[in-house]
């Protein structure tokens, strides 16, 4: 014959209910504090290093929002003059052919956008002050702007471009133009880049 099991009192319920309630409080401290923990740990990562500006480039004062159009004055240019493979050289044989191009270094202390395409970029070859050479008398069409993400601190450098040895006209600036004077003749390239002109002064020398 079952026996009949007798109804629990008001007062058993209640202590059920609040050794619940702080199980369950338990439960969620110890999720809380292991997500804390975490997020403490995922903050501790080593944050990048910056690398050092290239010698004679400070960084600019100027506030920007990263992400945002590189400041005038925030992004230097530097001319440069070599080979093919963008070896720097400052003497050339008859044999040679110099290659000229540039590098854009971001002074800014965040990643900032600048224009680096064809259509604003603009080389000229001096002898003295005498303007020998310059791309802006070059065939202008087709080219085109590029607005690219500078990270900070960073250099980037264009493609090198033969020079043909020759100057530039009206007429354009190939090799149909006239040779210009070699034979230990000294010259110097200058850059634009998006309006931002070249600070050195890149010497090389004709054989």
């Amino acid at each position: 014959m079952s026996q009949t099991s007798k109804p629990l009192s008001p007062a058993v319920y209640r202590r059920r209910r609040i050794g619940v309630l702080i199980a369950l409080a338990i439960i969620v401290s110890l999720i809380w504090g292991g997500v804390n923990a975490v997020g403490l740990w995922i903050g501790t990562a080593p944050t990048p290093e910056q690398s050092p500006l290239p010698e004679g480039v400070n960084e600019s004062s100027v506030v920007v929002e990263a992400g945002q159009p590189c400041p005038p004055g925030t992004v230097t240019v530097m001319a440069q003059v070599g080979d093919s493979a963008g070896a720097l050289m400052n003497r050339f044989s008859s044999e040679q052919t110099p290659h000229i191009w540039f590098t854009l270094t971001n002074t800014n202390s965040v990643d900032c956008l600048f224009n680096t395409g064809s259509k604003v970029q603009y080389f000229t070859i001096k002898s003295g002050d005498q303007q020998i050479w310059t791309s802006k008398q070059c065939s202008r069409e087709g080219l085109t702007d590029n607005e690219v993400q500078m990270p900070a601190g960073k250099t980037i450098s264009s493609p090198p471009l033969p020079w043909e040895k020759v100057f530039s006209s009206p007429t354009g600036c190939g090799v149909d133009q006239a040779l210009v004077v070699t034979d230990g003749a000294s010259y110097h390239v200058e850059a634009e880049v998006n309006g931002e002109l070249s600070n050195n002064d890149q010497q090389f020398v004709l054989d």
